[in-house]
């Protein structure tokens, strides 16, 4: 869990979104720091005991956290902070667009879930190509009924092409999915339960849920065949 006063920083933030007012709150920032920090390190270690490949990975708590200052050289917005936190279990950190778990952080849209919301188009050929190769099996992985009630929005991504990709069918049985540039689970977590004594058990048995299909597109994704 975390504390409201966490959710309370965040929504502030929002509002005052400018240095003078950061640095005027520093000491509240340091005491939402410091309680994200703890729930991710309680995330990690629980995860690390159904999750092997993230325990052998030896993650650094405060390297999976998302830093709080926005990068501003691309961008219209010129706000110099993110009112959110995106913390991700990623084994194959720091290496992207591999899959991992997440949680994100942010009052009124607060969300978990694991895969690969976008990746680069080497990987996404390779998860495509292993989705047509097993699908069958990767089908049973996200209809289980466990799958479907902890995730019943289903794999979500990035976007979704209009037609098939080269090489593959609109007769093929896993037409729908091969559209997508993004396999990934992403459902919506109460701020009340964020902030209960429920919230680790509730995320850590989504990630669990998440597992095999992290695994699936991992094993994918590593295939040098």
């Amino acid at each position: 869990m975390i504390k409201q006063t966490s959710l309370d920083f965040l929504s502030n933030l929002k509002l005052n979104n400018s240095r003078e007012w950061f640095e005027q709150n520093r000491d509240l920032y340091e005491n939402y720091r410091s309680d994200i920090l703890q729930l991710t390190e309680n995330l990690l270690n629980e995860l690390s005991k159904i999750d092997h490949a993230i325990l052998q990975a030896n993650l650094d708590s405060k390297k999976c956290l998302t830093r709080v200052n926005r990068d501003l050289r691309f961008s219209k917005d010129k706000t110099p902070y993110k009112n959110y936190v995106l913390v991700v279990f990623n084994k194959n950190y720091p290496e992207p667009n591999k899959a991992g778990y997440f949680i994100h952080i942010e009052p009124g849209n607060c969300s978990f879930g694991g895969g690969v919301w976008q990746t680069t188009p080497d990987y996404l050929k390779k998860i495509r190509q292993e989705i047509d190769y097993s699908f069958t099996s990767f089908n049973k992985t996200i209809t289980t009924p466990e799958f479907q009630k902890t995730f019943p929005n289903g794999i979500q991504g990035v976007g979704k092409l209009k037609k098939m990709p080269d090489g593959y069918d609109e007769t093929n049985p896993a037409s729908e999915l091969l559209k997508m540039k993004g396999f990934c689970t992403k459902e919506i977590l109460n701020d009340s339960l964020l902030t209960s004594k429920e919230c680790l058990e509730k995320v850590i048995g989504g990630f669990q849920t998440a597992k095999p299909l992290i695994d699936f597109l991992n094993k994918a994704i590593e295939y040098d065949g």
